[in-house]
C-alpha cells in the first residue's frame, strides 16, 4: 500500500507542475498581448506627434521665409535713413536660431 500512495504523491506532484507551467503560459500571453497593446499606443502617438511636428515645420518654413524678406527690407530701410532700429538684430537671431535648430528637427520628424 506504501507503493501506492507514494504513486500517487507523485502523480499529484506531477499535475501541480502541468498546472504551473500552464499559469505560466497564460502569464507571458497576457504579458505579451498587454506590452503589443502598449506599444501600438505609444507609435500610434508617435505617428500623431510627428505629423503635428512636421505642420509646425511648414508654418514656420512659411513664417522665416517672410521675416527674412522683411528684416532684408527693413535693413535697407534703416541704413537709407541711418538709423539704429535693435529689433534687427534680435530678429537676425531668431532666424539664425531656428534655422540651426531646423537642421536636427528635419532629422526627427522626417
Amino acid at each position: 500500500m506504501a507503493k501506492i500512495v507514494e504513486i500517487n504523491k507523485q502523480g499529484l506532484s506531477t499535475e501541480k507542475v502541468k498546472l504551473n507551467k500552464i499559469s505560466k503560459l497564460e502569464e507571458y500571453e497576457y504579458e505579451l498581448d498587454a506590452g503589443r497593446n502598449e506599444l501600438m499606443q505609444h507609435a500610434t502617438d508617435a505617428r500623431e506627434a510627428i505629423s503635428k511636428g512636421v505642420r509646425e515645420l511648414n508654418r514656420l518654413d512659411a513664417v522665416n521665409k517672410v521675416a527674412k524678406r522683411i528684416l532684408s527690407d527693413t535693413e535697407q530701410a534703416a541704413k537709407d535713413l541711418g538709423i539704429d532700429v535693435p529689433q534687427i538684430k534680435q530678429l537676425k537671431g531668431a532666424i539664425s536660431a531656428y534655422e540651426q535648430q531646423r537642421k536636427s528637427l528635419t532629422k526627427v520628424l522626417k
